[in-house]
């Protein structure tokens, strides 16, 4: 159940910078914003394969 709520969090921290880029700098950052967004889900990623590997 960790790695669910784990991987819900990245999902709503991408969508949380998006949501920034998009109304606060009217989409001005969007390469930067698209790297943050691929940090973030590699970070979800890595978190979901550790607990997998940690519960087998």
């Amino acid at each position: 159940m960790k790695y669910i709520k784990g991987l819900y969090i990245s999902l709503v921290l991408m969508m949380l910078v998006i949501l920034v880029n998009t109304t606060i700098f009217d989409d001005e950052y969007s390469g930067i914003t698209m790297f943050i967004c691929l940090g973030i889900f590699i970070m979800g990623t890595a978190f979901f394969i550790n607990t997998k590997q940690s519960k087998n």
